[in-house]
């Protein structure tokens, strides 16, 4: 990790103007009161961050009708806004906010699990975080596989904080993951990363490992013709 890694995650970058556009939704159609908030926040979010609701195993309707037909009421009928509104008075990730917020992950996890019979903590952590900037971490494959390079395994201390009962373990694992690489940062760049920084970091990663393994696998293949002839 490098101070330059740590400057650029906190740059402002092309992705903005779109985030911008979702933060902005979430923030003045903040509950799920209504159709068309709810349709507007999963449809966009989801399909925005690739993680779109509609797939799902066993489709018996067609899209537009299951986002009118089943997710919109599933949204409607739940208490997904007891738990937001709840964590909207929490402004920071603190031990008085971490149980509610990985409580509230599971509950959005195990309400998708009913209308999709698949695990979507990844939508759910992305649709959270819209919410609730400050107080989610962005969870899928590519932040998972960047955060494997940085933290190997969890203090013990904070492993034991992942085994409490009906929570997603995966992404508890994952969010204690974050909060202590936060803490890593911190000591060592006397910067504190909120979580949208925290993925720029994790993405950014990501993808220059991707690039690092293509230009790897085309000069091996460049070596091996060339072997060849």
């Amino acid at each position: 990790m490098t101070s330059k890694q740590i400057d650029d995650c906190q740059k402002t970058n092309e992705w903005d103007l779109a985030n911008k556009v979702l933060y902005d939704l979430c923030l003045t159609n903040f509950t799920h009161d209504t159709n068309e908030k709810i349709l507007a926040k999963t449809l966009l979010i989801g399909r925005a961050y690739a993680a779109a609701i509609e797939r799902r195993k066993n489709k018996s309707e067609i899209n537009d009708n299951f986002y009118l037909d089943i997710v919109a009421p599933a949204f409607y009928e739940s208490k997904i806004d007891d738990y937001i509104t709840n964590l909207n008075k929490h402004k920071i990730i603190s031990i008085e906010s971490i149980p509610k917020i990985i409580d509230a992950h599971n509950y959005l996890t195990q309400l998708l699990f009913k209308i999709t019979n698949l695990e979507k903590r990844s939508f759910s952590s992305k649709y959270l975080h819209f919410h609730l900037p400050e107080l989610f971490f962005i969870y899928d494959t590519r932040a998972v596989s960047a955060m494997r390079l940085f933290v190997k395994k969890l203090p013990k201390e904070l492993q034991v904080l992942t085994d409490r009962e009906n929570t997603d373990r995966e992404y508890s694992n994952f969010f204690y993951k974050c909060i202590y690489l936060r803490e890593i940062i911190n000591e060592r760049f006397n910067v504190l990363l909120n979580p949208r920084q925290l993925d720029n970091l994790l993405i950014e990663t990501t993808n220059k490992e991707m690039i690092n393994r293509k230009h790897m696998k085309m000069n091996y293949q460049s070596e091996h013709l060339i072997k060849n002839h």
